[in-house]
């Protein structure tokens, strides 16, 4: 497996700015979506909604950031096992994302 760290490092980098890139889209909308929902019933819960959609970006950055010093870490100290816990946790993360995804495709058209 050393022999491959950098391989896996390389595809660790292309795979958090994949999530970072969908996460920025994805959960805002999300957050929209029950804004939208909520307005009808509370004005107030609304609001508090799309505030919350309007702050997660930031800490979309701070998870990338996280994913990024794992990776370096297990890079750097030579550690295939913590690479390979990284990359599952990022393909996780992309995976529920890509499901949420869908589900407000779903949502906005029924009849796919």
């Amino acid at each position: 497996m050393e022999n491959y760290l950098l391989l896996v490092f390389v595809l660790n980098i292309l795979l958090i700015l994949g999530d970072a890139s969908l996460g920025y889209h994805v959960v805002p909308a999300l957050l929209g979506k029950h804004a939208a929902a909520v307005e009808d019933e509370e004005p107030d819960a609304a609001a508090a909604t799309a505030l919350a959609a309007q702050r997660t970006r930031p800490l979309l950055a701070g998870v990338v950031a996280l994913y990024m010093f794992f990776t370096c870490l297990g890079y750097f100290r030579h550690s295939a096992v913590a690479m390979l816990v990284v990359t599952g946790v990022v393909v996780l993360d992309i995976a529920v994302q890509l499901v949420l995804r869908r589900g407000l495709a779903k949502q906005d058209h029924p009849d796919r």
